[in-house]
């Protein structure tokens, strides 16, 4: 009962309630999905045309200096961690669409992965901001470094903070929304078994069967016997 109650109140909405849970969860999977399509096919293009990878003033010059076949490794590696959370969307959707909360458990898992990761990055971003210039003199291929040098370092660091913090706010709403729609298609099927009984099962039997049921046997008393 309190499950019903709380689905017809609209707990389960998001978006300041122009969406539900479901709906968003299905949005957001979908904007995973054509992410990662797009990462696929350029991962998938700079492994088959090798000489197609940036070089020079790029961020890949920043830690392989010229190393091919490193740069070829991880991109593999990263194509297939790419398919790995392509396929956990696509469970995800499919859970999503045919209400099978299990199936969203492993992309909801991802999310809190990737914020716990991000919140560490976080930690080591803000302990290494301080030297932020020595960090971009050590660095000459840094894209957009002459910019980033002629600008005041502490307003570098708050705009790196805030452009950061916006983000894990972002992935910290979108989390909620998938568990959200876990704990509603949770709900609905509970609400499933409790409350669809067998009415059939419950109701007396019509007129006419009971004329062509067989009477009882007479009634003898005890005594007679």
């Amino acid at each position: 009962m309190q499950a019903k109650e709380g689905m017809k109140r609209g707990e389960f909405r998001c978006c300041c309630g122009c969406l539900h849970v479901r709906a968003g969860a299905i949005m957001i999977g979908l904007l995973h999905l054509v992410c990662h399509l797009l990462g696929m096919l350029v991962l998938a293009y700079l492994i088959t045309h090798p000489e197609a990878m940036p070089k020079g003033d790029t961020w890949y010059s920043l830690n392989y200096n010229g190393n091919e076949t490193a740069r070829g490794s991880d991109n593999c590696v990263a194509l297939a961690i790419t398919f790995f959370t392509f396929t956990m969307t696509l469970l995800m959707l499919y859970g999503a669409i045919k209400h099978r909360a299990g199936y969203l458990l492993p992309f909801f898992c991802i999310q809190v992965f990737d914020f716990t990761v991000g919140c560490l990055t976080a930690i080591g971003f803000v302990s290494y901001m301080p030297n932020i210039r020595t960090f971009m003199e050590q660095n000459p291929n840094l894209p957009y470094r002459e910019e980033l040098m002629k600008m005041d370092p502490q307003y570098l660091l708050l705009i790196c903070m805030a452009i950061f913090f916006l983000v894990m706010i972002i992935k910290a709403y979108f989390i909620g929304v998938v568990w959200g729609c876990y704990k509603y298609i949770t709900s609905r099927n509970l609400m499933e078994v409790i409350y669809c009984p067998d009415t059939e099962a419950l109701l007396p039997p019509s007129y006419d069967t009971v004329t062509k049921m067989p009477p009882p046997p007479p009634y003898t008393p005890a005594t007679e016997t």
